[in-house]
C-alpha cells in the first residue's frame, strides 16, 4: 500500500505547522512544564526539525517514555496526565495534521450544529482549533433555542474515564475508515504503546494494556474525535431529538420522556460496542423549563487568571461565602476559580482556602497560584502551608504545586523546616509510601538546590540515578553557577549533556550557552540535541561555521531572505556580541514574543551604532534615541531610522524596559504577537535598506 499519508506527515512543512501548533496549546498548566525546553528547542530549531525529519523518513525515529502526573479529580481519584518530549509532541502533532485534514472532509457539516468542541481550524489557521469560546457560545445557543423550541426533557450523557478507555484496536479500526495509510496508522499506534505503557514509577518493566490515548498534548483532543464520531453517527440519527456534544459531553433533548429513554439506550449500546462506558451517576433524564438553567450545566475551559480586579473586599467576602464550611460545593466550582483568579491574597482567605485544599485537592493548581502572589508569606499561613507538606501524601502533584508556589516568598523559621523536610524526604523516602512522582521528586530538587543544601556529590549522585527524563531537565532550572565554583559547574553541564536524554542535555547546552561554559572535547560525545544548539550558538564548530548568525537570524526572523551582506565587516569588534545577541534573539521568536522584540532593539542598536562609525567617524555615539534621529543618518538612512525608531519605542511601552510608562505614569504591559506582526515590516525595509545604502 502507499505511504502518502507517511510522507505527508514527514514533510518539513507539516513538521513546522507541527512545532508552531505545539506551542500554541491553549491549555496553559500544560505549556508551563516545558517552557524552558520549548525556549532550548527554538534556539536551533531548523536544525532540530530536519534531523528529526531524516530520522522519520529513515524509519529510525524511536518515541522516548512518557513522564506521568497524576491529578486529583473532584470525585478524589487521580486523572493521568501525560509529559511528552518536545519532539514526541512535534510528532504526534504532525501525525494528528494529516488524521485532521482526512476527518474534517467527512464531519464538517456537524460543526457548530450538533459537535462544538476541538474544531480543526484548517492548515493554514495560525492555530490548530477554532476558539473554544465560539463552540461554547454556539453550543449553549442551541441549547437554549431547543428548550425554546419545545424540545425541555433533557439528557446528560457522560463517558467514563474517556482518554483512558479508548482501546487502540477500536481507534486502529476508525483510522483505517478514514482511509488512512497503514503505514500512518501502524507508526501513530506504536508511539502510543509507547506512551500509554509507562507505571506509576516509569521504569523499564512496564505493562501495555492497550487502551488510552495521552491527556494534555493539543493532538489528544482530534484524536478522541475520530472514536466520537461513531456516537455522532448514532446521536445524529436519532428521529425526535436533537444531539449536541461539546468535547465529551453530550446532550440529548426530546419533547416526551419516553423518546429521550429510547435514544439513551441507543447511546448506551453505541458506546459500549466500542469498550466505552457511560457514567451512570451522571446520566439523568429532567424537564427544563429555564434554558439559562440549563446552560450552568455545559462543561467550558477553566477561567483563565487575569490581573486582580479592583474591588477586593467584595472578591474576599463573596470567596469566605463560597467556603464557609470549608469545601466549595459543584455549582459553585467555576465561580470560586473565577474569583480565587482575581483576588489578593489577605489573611482572612489563607486557613479558608488550606482546609479547602485538604477535602478538595482538584483545586490546588488555583490555591498555590493564590499563595504564590504572597510577596512574603504570612507566618501562620506558612505554619498551615508547612503542616499540610507534612502529613499524609496522598497526591503527590498537590504537594509538588504548593512547594513550587511557595520557593520564594517563604521566610524563616518555616524555610529552614521546610528545607529540611525536602531534603530528607528527597534522601530517605517514608516506609510504605511509593516513590514521589516526577513534578513532586522535581519540587523537592527545587528547594533543596535553590536553598544549597546539596553537596556537590549528592547533586552528581542525584542526577546520575534519576531515571525520569522531566526531573533532570526540571532540576536544572535551579543550578547556578556560582553553587559549586565554576570548574564543577563546566563539569556537570558537560556530564549532563553527554548521558542524559536530548531534553535535559538540550537545557543543559542551552546553560553553556547563556553562563558562558566551555564544551569539553571531543565534542561529538554529546547528544545530537545538544550539539545542535551548541554549533546554532557558535559554541562548537564541528560541522562548520555559518558567515554570521546576524543575517540568518534577521531573514528568519522577519521572515524575508536578505541580500547577501558581509555583516562581520560591517560590526567588526561588536560582531561576537551581535551574534550572541541575533542566538537570543531566534531563541525568544518562538517561545517570547516580548523577549524577542527588546533583544531585536538591542540587535538593531549594535547595527546603527556601526553604521555611525562608518557615516560619522570620529564623533561620539551618544544615546540611542538621540542617535536615530541625527539628521545625516536620517538624509542616507530614512526608511531605517524610522523603522528602528518604531522598534525602540515599542520597547519602551514593554514591561521588560520599565515598569511603568515615563511619559504617562501608566503601567508597562508585556508585548503580544501582534505588537511583532506590526512592527516587523518596518524592520524588514530597515534593515533592507541598510544592506543596500551602507558602504564597508
Amino acid at each position: 500500500m502507499s505511504s502518502d499519508d507517511y510522507e505527508k506527515m514527514c514533510s518539513l512543512e507539516n513538521l513546522r505547522r507541527a512545532y508552531r501548533w505545539t506551542q500554541s496549546n491553549p491549555e496553559a498548566s500544560y505549556k508551563g512544564y516545558f517552557r524552558d525546553a520549548y525556549t532550548a528547542y527554538a534556539a536551533s530549531s531548523d536544525n532540530n526539525l530536519r534531523r528529526l525529519r531524516k530520522h522519520l523518513i529513515r524509519r529510525a525515529y524511536e518515541p522516548g517514555h512518557a513522564s506521568k502526573v497524576y491529578l486529583p479529580k473532584a470525585s478524589g481519584i487521580l486523572r493521568p496526565y501525560t509529559l511528552l518530549t518536545v519532539n514526541d509532541q512535534i510528532v504526534y502533532q504532525a501525525c494528528i495534521n494529516v488524521v485532521a485534514e482526512r476527518l474534517k472532509a467527512r464531519v464538517r457539516g456537524r460543526y457548530l450544529r450538533a459537535t462544538f468542541g476541538h474544531l480543526y481550524a484548517g492548515k493554514s489557521s495560525r492555530f490548530f482549533y477554532l476558539k473554544w469560546q465560539t463552540g461554547y457560545r454556539a453550543y449553549s445557543n442551541a441549547v437554549v433555542d431547543y428548550v425554546k423550541r419545545g424540545f425541555s426533557y433533557v439528557a446528560n450523557f457522560d463517558l467514563t474515564a474517556f482518554y483512558d478507555s479508548i482501546d487502540h484496536n477500536v481507534l486502529k479500526y476508525f483510522l483505517k475508515e478514514l482511509r488512512l495509510d497503514d503505514d500512518l496508522i501502524d507508526f501513530l499506534l506504536g508511539c502510543l504503546r509507547t506512551w500509554t505503557s509507562s507505571t506509576w514509577t516509569n521504569l523499564s518493566n512496564v505493562i501495555y494494556h492497550g487502551h488510552g490515548i495521552p491527556q494534555g498534548p493539543l493532538a489528544s483532543g482530534l484524536l478522541a474525535e475520530v472514536v466520537l464520531k461513531h456516537i455522532d453517527d448514532r446521536g445524529s440519527r436519532a428521529g425526535g431529538t436533537r444531539y449536541l456534544r461539546y468535547v465529551d459531553d453530550i446532550k440529548l433533548l426530546a419533547k416526551s420522556e419516553n423518546i429521550l429513554r429510547h435514544r439513551l439506550v441507543a447511546l448506551d449500546l453505541a458506546s459500549k460496542e466500542i469498550g466505552l462506558f457511560p457514567q451512570s451517576s451522571k446520566v439523568n433524564i429532567r424537564k427544563v423549563s429555564d434554558p439559562l438553567e440549563e446552560i450552568k450545566t455545559v462543561s467550558r475551559p477553566p477561567e483563565p487568571a487575569v490581573a486582580p480586579a479592583p474591588n477586593q473586599p467584595k472578591i474576599r467576602v463573596r470567596l469566605l461565602e463560597l467556603t464557609r464550611r470549608g469545601e466549595v460545593k459543584s455549582v459553585n466550582s467555576t465561580r470560586f476559580k473565577y474569583l480565587l483568579a482575581r483576588a489578593q491574597p489577605h489573611n482572612s482567605l489563607n486557613e479558608r482556602l488550606i482546609k479547602v485544599l485538604k477535602s478538595q485537592p482538584a483545586f490546588s493548581s488555583q490555591i498555590a497560584s493564590y499563595f504564590s502572589r504572597y510577596e512574603k508569606l504570612p507566618k501562620k499561613a506558612a505554619e498551615a502551608v508547612l503542616e499540610y507538606l507534612q502529613g499524609d501524601e496522598i497526591y503527590h502533584a498537590v504537594h509538588s504545586a504548593i512547594l513550587f508556589a511557595v520557593l520564594d516568598n517563604m521566610r524563616d523559621p518555616q524555610k529552614s523546616r521546610c528545607i529540611d523536610f525536602c531534603y530528607r524526604r528527597l534522601q530517605s523516602p517514608k516506609k510504605g509510601l511509593p516513590q514521589p512522582q516526577p513534578t513532586y521528586r522535581a519540587a523537592l530538587i527545587a528547594w533543596v538546590l535553590n536553598n544549597d543544601r546539596l553537596t556537590y556529590a549528592e547533586l552528581e549522585r542525584l542526577l546520575a540515578d534519576e531515571i525520569d527524563w522531566w526531573v533532570k531537565k526540571d532540576a536544572l532550572k535551579y543550578l547556578r553557577k556560582d553553587q559549586y565554583g565554576a570548574a564543577s559547574y563546566e563539569t556537570l553541564l558537560n556530564e549532563v549533556i553527554r548521558k542524559s536524554g536530548a531534553e535535559p542535555a538540550r537545557v543543559g547546552a542551552l546553560k553553556i550557552v547563556d553562563d558562558n561554559v566551555g564544551v569539553h572535547n571531543p565534542y561529538r560525545d554529546a547528544n545530537e540535541s545538544a550539539r545542535l544548539l551548541l554549533f546554532a550558538a557558535g559554541k562548537v564548530r564541528h560541522i562548520g561555521v555559518p558567515e554570521s548568525m546576524v543575517g540568518t537570524v534577521l531573514s528568519y526572523v522577519l521572515d524575508k531572505k536578505l541580500p547577501a551582506f558581509d555583516w562581520r565587516k560591517l560590526l567588526g569588534a561588536r560582531h561576537e556580541t551581535a551574534e550572541s545577541i541575533a542566538f537570543t534573539v531566534k531563541r525568544y521568536f518562538e517561545s517570547d514574543i516580548n523577549g524577542c522584540i527588546v533583544t531585536l532593539d538591542s540587535l538593531v542598536d549594535l547595527l546603527w551604532e556601526a553604521i555611525f562609525s562608518i557615516e560619522l567617524p570620529g564623533k561620539g555615539y551618544g544615546k540611542y534615541g538621540a542617535m536615530l534621529k541625527h539628521p545625516t543618518l536620517i538624509a542616507k538612512y530614512p526608511k531605517a531610522a524610522q523603522g528602528l525608531y518604531d522598534l525602540h519605542q515599542l520597547r519602551l511601552q514593554s514591561v521588560t524596559a520599565h515598569p511603568r510608562n515615563s511619559k504617562t505614569g501608566l503601567a508597562t504591559r508585556r508585548l503580544k504577537h501582534h505588537d511583532y506582526y506590526n512592527i516587523k515590516p518596518l524592520v524588514r525595509d530597515a534593515v533592507e535598506e541598510i544592506i543596500l545604502n551602507v558602504t564597508i
